[in-house]
């Protein structure tokens, strides 16, 4: 080592060194951005992808290794989850005078516990679609039978992995419901909504009372021409498709039908964090 080079790890460790907050959002960032090429390096083929993420991951190594403060700092960043992407694992047509299905089925890449569950479960969920839509064209005959299921990822940040799947029936009508895993890269577990409160918290009724006083608010503009079955909302349950939206608040997702009628399709309600954020575990 140079002299230059060891003055400058003597500085390292003798001067504060903050990591920003977003450090390792960053480096999330930068690996999902890099191309994903193949490319020959001594004889062998490998993703250029990969050696991006030694680069990003040099970093984690590097920056420790010279700052004393950004090493504690480091070891306040929550442990990260696998860097996954999401594909279309396989797709399932049909096209009838009858009926139509266009169904797509997504698969996590990922080495985690909590991709492999969610794979499964989409897996089977597909699954049970399909063969219920052939049953039904089986049944219908000549009326028509439409089914179209689709998936995105909503949420892909520092802490959660969120993954939403859409469906549409088609029948004399429309039907529009959703099923969404949330993953936290934290644990590695795939969270329902009673996990991410302390046990024995009133988190229900607390997004309970939330959910029904913005039912009344929105019916009270008349303009907004909205309308909710609040006679039949029996509360939010530990099993209520849920995510959390870019400002972190909670967002509570409800079936076409559920809690209104089926002109206003899927509904939403955003939850602030403030109406929850002391009950969390």
């Amino acid at each position: 080592m140079d002299l230059f080079d060891e003055t400058l790890k003597k500085r390292a460790q003798s001067e504060a060194f903050p990591l920003p907050e977003d450090y390792a959002g960053r480096i999330f960032s930068v690996c999902a951005a890099l191309e994903e090429k193949t490319v020959r390096v001594s004889g062998r083929f490998m993703r250029r992808w990969a050696i991006g993420v030694a680069a990003a991951l040099a970093v984690f190594i590097a920056v420790p290794n010279l700052s004393a403060p950004a090493a504690a700092a480091m070891e306040r960043i929550p442990v990260l989850g696998d860097i996954v992407r999401v594909i279309t694992f396989r797709s399932y047509t049909y096209d009838s005078d009858h009926a139509h299905a266009d169904v797509s089925v997504p698969q996590i890449e990922g080495s985690g516990s909590a991709a492999a569950s969610v794979n499964a479960d989409v897996q089977k969920y597909t699954d049970e679609l399909i063969e219920q839509f052939k049953a039904d064209c089986t049944e219908l005959g000549e009326a028509y039978e439409g089914l179209d299921v689709s998936y995105r990822v909503v949420t892909d940040s520092d802490t959660w992995f969120t993954l939403r799947v859409d469906a549409l029936e088609t029948m004399a009508s429309g039907y529009e419901f959703c099923k969404i895993y949330n993953i936290d890269k934290a644990t590695d577990q795939v969270v329902r909504l009673d996990g991410i409160f302390r046990e024995g918290s009133d988190w229900s009724q607390r997004l309970s009372d939330e959910v029904l006083r913005q039912m009344n608010e929105q019916m009270a503009d008349t303009a907004s021409g909205k309308t909710y079955f609040t006679d039949e909302f029996t509360g939010v349950d530990a099993g209520r498709n849920y995510y959390f939206d870019a400002g972190g608040n909670l967002v509570l997702a409800f079936d076409e039908y559920e809690i209104a009628p089926g002109s206003m399709g899927q509904v939403e309600f955003t939850i602030d964090k403030s109406v929850y954020q002391d009950l969390l575990r």
